[in-house]
C-alpha cells in the first residue's frame, strides 16, 4: 500500500507507519508554497488534498466495464456464425435452424432498413430497424405440431380463444395453402411446403398485411433439404449461396 500525503491548510504532512509513536516530521511545501486544489501537483480524494503521486487513487488501474453477453441489446458478430441480437436474453445463441427465413427478402419486401441479427429463445427471432431512431421490430419462426397448416392453426386457435373468443383462422390472401390468425397488431401464419408445418409470427409494425405475402411465399419456397448452412456470411437466407467454382 502506498503512503499518502495529506495537504493540511498550513503544512504538507507525511504520514508514515512507525513501530513507535513519534511526532510527524515536517515536510517541505511544494515549491515553497501551499498548493491550491486546482494545482496539477495535487489531487482531491474524498474531500482531502493529496500529493498527486501519493493519493489513494494513484497507481490504481481504472475499473473495466462489465462485459456484456454477446449480442445482448446490440448486434454482435464475434462468434463467426451469425449476427446476434437479443435485447431480452442474457446469453443468446444463434438459431440452430433458420427454417427458410431470408433477412434480405424480409428487408426488401417489408421496407426494413437495417437487419440487426438473430437469436433463439423457444423460437428463432430475427430483428430489424424500419427507419433510423425507431424501435426494433421482429419476426419469429418455429416448427409446430400439426398434420396440415390449417390443422396447426386451429389447434393454436383453441388456446387463444380462452382469452379472445373472437379470433379465427383464415386463409392468407395470395399465399396458397397458408392460414393465419390475427389478433390486434399480432399475426401468426402457418405455412405449407415442408414435411413439418412452420409458424411465422410478427407484428404489423414489422410488415403490413398487404406486403407480408411476398415474404411468406419466399419462406414456403425455400428448399427443405440443403447441404450447407442457410446463411450468406452471417445473415440468414432461404437457401445457401452456391459454392464458388474451383
Amino acid at each position: 500500500m502506498t503512503h499518502r500525503l495529506r495537504l493540511a491548510p498550513f503544512a504538507l504532512v507525511l504520514l508514515v507507519a512507525c513501530p513507535q509513536a513519534q511526532a510527524p516530521a515536517p515536510t517541505p511545501t511544494v515549491d515553497g508554497a501551499h498548493p491550491a486544489p486546482a494545482d496539477p501537483r495535487v489531487v482531491e480524494d474524498s474531500g482531502d488534498l493529496y500529493a498527486a503521486q501519493s493519493a489513494p487513487s494513484a497507481g490504481k488501474q481504472p475499473e473495466a466495464e462489465p462485459v456484456k453477453s454477446p449480442g445482448t441489446g446490440r448486434p454482435d458478430e464475434t462468434n463467426g456464425v451469425c449476427r446476434l441480437y437479443a435485447p431480452e436474453l442474457p446469453d443468446p445463441a444463434c438459431c440452430e435452424h433458420t427454417l427458410g427465413f431470408d433477412s434480405k427478402v424480409a428487408a426488401e419486401t417489408c421496407g426494413l432498413q437495417v437487419y440487426l441479427g438473430e437469436s433463439y429463445h423457444n423460437s428463432c427471432g430475427f430483428y430489424f430497424v424500419p427507419q433510423p431512431n425507431t424501435p426494433a421490430q421482429w419476426f419469429r419462426i418455429a416448427t409446430i405440431i400439426g398434420d396440415t397448416p390449417q390443422k396447426a392453426a386451429e389447434d393454436n386457435l383453441y388456446t387463444m380463444r380462452r382469452t379472445d373468443p373472437k379470433v379465427s383462422v383464415e386463409p392468407v390472401p395470395d399465399v396458397p395453402g397458408a392460414f393465419w390468425t390475427k389478433q390486434n397488431e399480432y399475426r401468426w401464419a402457418f405455412l405449407p411446403g415442408w414435411k413439418v408445418v412452420r409458424m411465422v409470427a410478427w407484428k404489423t409494425s414489422s410488415c403490413s398485411d398487404d406486403k407480408i405475402g411476398g415474404l411468406l411465399r419466399h419462406i414456403i419456397a425455400a428448399p427443405e433439404e440443403v447441404t450447407a448452412p442457410r446463411r450468406d456470411g452471417l445473415v440468414p437466407v432461404a437457401a445457401p449461396p452456391p459454392a464458388p467454382a474451383p
